[in-house]
């Protein structure tokens, strides 16, 4: 692509309320889980569980009991702050058990746990006034610059029948674009956008009965047609229905889905039965987003060709990877799914600690900082041997010059999976079968304190201290 012709494209994007030049593509456009969402959701948690509204605590999707007819899904959209209109009669009317939900918050005030609580309380707390139970499994935060682009979108579930062998995992990721080079309703931005939030299923394993509840919006009905089509073409080529609700009103360009799944299997959330031994396996190396975003500052700052021409990567190479990064992208995983499937209990069935994959999760905007979950989440000591990324001298650039302060973070990501040493070797030969590059790249030393010992190296990827500082470098 020609510069010209990019600069063209940039003007564009920031029409559509994007500015690809601020690097908030993909999961960069998240608000920040570890600063932000975690310490908000926190206190809002404690102030909730007693008006019968609980907030999980953060996982890959919401998990729960199949039922003998189905579930139901109502969309509502919501206005942030003390002005929410949220009609507490309505949702008694729903009924809902469980909700999944996307809020978009004005990048000001994505950076304040305070203030993102106050946009974001006011509309959990009507929610409670309907004195009902409501179990919120999974909820994503993405930033716009735009204050009047602000919204909370719930999507509530309403399980019917009994319950029956089996489970559901239900997930949305929603976000703006995957690659600011090309046009926004193009096959590939859909698919990486659908495949990003469809992640969160296949890395449990869940892969059968899919079901697509698109969040779409862009600013020309044109456009929306055009990503419209392209989201029942990847509907078709994984076999997923489309559940046709509600549209946001509110946002320039969004691209996402809620999506469900069913699997007659176990998920992987058998954390507590890790044993000592258990290997790290990253169904392929990670780190999606350096090349994108290096490609992009390249737009604006030239001295970055000369500096990476000197380290011996052409512009033409570094369109290469960059094209090489937003292809793997959007490919969905699907595949992986049905390798962590055939390593897992059904639903029943005892689990098998020497051959069943104990715990899973994907390697999406904390990046690496996803093992220190598992650590946590395990409370095990976990050490990591190496780092395996896609693109590592390009990672370490992206560091190195403040361009993404996690160069290990990716869309649509790698999955770690977490399996005892005995079936180690058989998950990485299916994961090779199926043209995936798999990599061991960590064990479980001990029980007890959660501890994740890593190379050194690790500095050179990962700029931001306070996820650097939850690693004991070695």
């Amino acid at each position: 692509m020609m510069f010209e012709e990019l600069l063209e494209r940039v003007k564009y994007y920031r029409k559509l309320g994007i500015n690809p030049l601020s690097l908030a593509t993909g999961c960069a456009v998240k608000v920040d889980l570890v600063r932000v969402v975690y310490p908000a959701i926190r206190e809002i948690r404690e102030k909730l569980e007693e008006r019968n509204f609980k907030i999980a605590p953060r996982e890959d999707a919401d998990i729960f009991k199949n039922t003998v007819d189905g579930l139901d899904i109502n969309r509502r959209i919501y206005r942030l702050g003390r002005d929410t209109d949220v009609d507490p009669n309505d949702i008694k009317s729903i009924g809902p058990c469980r909700a999944i939900t996307v809020i978009q918050i004005y990048q000001r005030y994505a950076d304040d746990p305070q203030r993102f609580i106050e946009l974001v309380g006011p509309v959990y707390e009507k929610l409670s006034e309907a004195k009902i139970p409501i179990h919120l499994g999974k909820g994503h935060s993405i930033i716009t610059p735009f204050e009047e682009d602000q919204f909370a979108l719930f999507d509530f579930i309403s399980p019917r029948g009994r319950e029956t062998e089996g489970f559901v995992a239900a997930n949305n990721d929603t976000i703006h674009i995957i690659d600011p080079t090309e046009e926004p309703g193009e096959y590939r931005q859909v698919s990486g956008a659908l495949s990003n939030t469809l992640n969160d299923l296949f890395v449990l394993g869940v892969y059968e009965n899919l079901k697509i509840a698109p969040v779409v919006n862009a600013p020309a009905e044109e456009l929306v047609e055009k990503i419209s089509k392209n989201v029942e073409v990847f509907a078709k080529k994984i076999r997923a229905d489309l559940i046709e609700l509600e549209r946001p009103s509110r946002g320039r360009l969004l691209l996402g889905a809620t999506v469900i799944g069913t699997s007659e299997k176990h998920p992987p959330t058998f954390y507590r039965r890790v044993p000592v031994g258990a290997k790290l396996i990253a169904t392929r190396p990670f780190g999606e987003l350096a090349p994108i975003n290096v490609y992009l500052a390249s737009i604006i700052e030239e001295s970055i060709l000369d500096e990476l021409e000197e380290a011996g990567i052409s512009i033409e190479e570094l369109e290469k990877l960059k094209n090489d990064a937003v292809n793997r992208i959007a490919t969905p995983n699907i595949e992986a799914a049905r390798v962590i499937n055939k390593y897992l209990p059904l639903d029943g069935e005892e689990f098998n600690k020497d051959n069943h994959i104990v715990a899973t999760t994907d390697v999406t905007g904390p990046g690496i900082y996803v093992v220190r979950e598992l650590a946590e989440q395990m409370n095990v000591h976990i050490r990591l041997d190496k780092i395996p990324l896609l693109y590592p001298e390009l990672s370490e650039y992206a560091t190195k010059t403040y361009i993404i302060p996690n160069a290990t973070a990716g869309t649509n990501g790698a999955f770690i999976i977490v399996a005892p040493d005995t079936v180690a070797d058989d998950i990485v030969r299916d994961l090779r079968s199926v043209n995936l590059n798999p990599v061991v790249f960590g064990e479980v030393v001990e029980k007890g304190e959660p501890l994740v010992e890593a190379p050194r190296e690790l500095s050179k990827y990962v700029a931001d201290s306070k996820i650097l500082q939850r690693f004991k470098l070695y």
